[in-house]
C-alpha cells in the first residue's frame, strides 16, 4: 500500500470520527443522537467525500435526517477546518449506509434455510424409522 492510499484512509477515519462528534454536539435536533457514521469514501483530491451514516430511527424519517445533515454540511466543513490539518476540506455527500439491513436480511435467509434443511432432515429419518 502506498503513503498516499495510508493518508487517504487515515484522513477518512479522522473525518468519520470528527463527523459523528459534530453531528452529536452541533445539530440542533435530537433525533441526531442516532445517527451514526459508518464511514466516509473522500476522493483523492479531498474535493467531495461520501459520508455513509445509518439511522436508528423510523425508516420515514431518513431522507429528512439525511436533508438535516446536509443543511449543516458547510457548517462540519468551517468545524473542520479549524480541527483538521488538512488543506481542503471536502463537500459532503451524506447517504443512508443499508449494508445493516442487508446483512440482517442476509442472516434471515441462512436461519430460514438451516431450520428448513432440519425438519426436512427430521421428516427424512422418522420416515426411515417407520419403513
Amino acid at each position: 500500500m502506498d503513503s498516499k492510499n495510508s493518508r487517504l484512509k487515515r484522513i477518512n477515519e479522522q473525518l468519520r470520527q470528527e463527523l459523528s462528534l459534530l453531528i452529536r454536539k452541533d445539530v440542533n435536533d435530537s433525533r441526531a443522537l442516532m445517527i451514526s457514521v459508518t464511514q466516509v469514501d473522500t476522493v483523492r483530491d479531498f474535493s467531495q467525500a461520501k459520508v455513509y451514516i445509518t439511522y436508528l430511527g423510523p425508516d420515514e424519517e431518513r431522507q429528512e435526517m439525511i436533508s438535516l445533515l446536509h443543511e449543516y454540511g458547510p457548517e462540519f466543513r468551517r468545524q473542520l477546518g479549524k480541527i483538521l490539518r488538512i488543506r481542503t476540506i471536502p463537500r459532503f455527500h451524506f447517504i443512508y449506509d443499508d449494508l445493516l439491513e442487508k446483512s440482517n436480511a442476509i442472516t434471515s435467509l441462512i436461519t430460514e434455510a438451516i431450520r428448513t434443511d432440519e425438519m426436512k432432515a427430521k421428516e427424512s429419518r422418522r420416515d426411515d424409522s417407520e419403513d
